[in-house]
């Protein structure tokens, strides 16, 4: 573990265990003095419940996606400073892409919050992050 985290970078989807890991990102922020960059990535690989198993329609992504970033000020609260960044497409890549690219040095992620069976199709977010990121992974639950 680094003494000090100063890029630290926290994917935002508005599950429970993505809300936790956003409270536990701003204590490290303040602890080490810094700021946190937030992602979201409207994830239109999602799958709705249905039986049919129809993509998520872009319309609702949207709205779902505003909603999102919105708590994600109120869950902040001014605490420290932060900057979101929104992409679409598969969330687990754009993670690690943007750690990468980015070179952060924390990652504070949530433990799973996708369905089983969007994880056994697309796979776990949080595995893929902690497998595959260039820097340290903190998983919250």
């Amino acid at each position: 573990m680094k003494d000090v985290y100063k890029k630290i970078l926290v994917p935002a989807d508005g599950s429970a265990p993505s809300k936790e890991a956003i409270h536990e990102a701003v204590a490290i922020a303040k602890r080490n003095k810094t700021s946190l960059f937030i992602l979201h990535v409207k994830d239109e690989t999602r799958l709705r419940g249905t039986p049919y198993a129809l993509a998520i329609n872009l319309d609702d992504l949207e709205t779902e996606s505003k909603a999102i970033i919105s708590e994600v000020g109120d869950l902040i609260n001014g605490e420290v400073e932060f900057e979101i960044h929104t992409y679409t497409g598969n969330p687990k890549k754009y993670i690690v892409k943007f750690a990468e690219e980015n070179a952060i040095d924390l990652v504070v992620i949530g433990s799973n919050s996708k369905k089983l069976v969007d994880r056994i199709l697309v796979g776990s977010t949080t595995s893929y992050v902690v497998e595959k990121s260039p820097c340290n992974v903190m998983v919250v639950k």
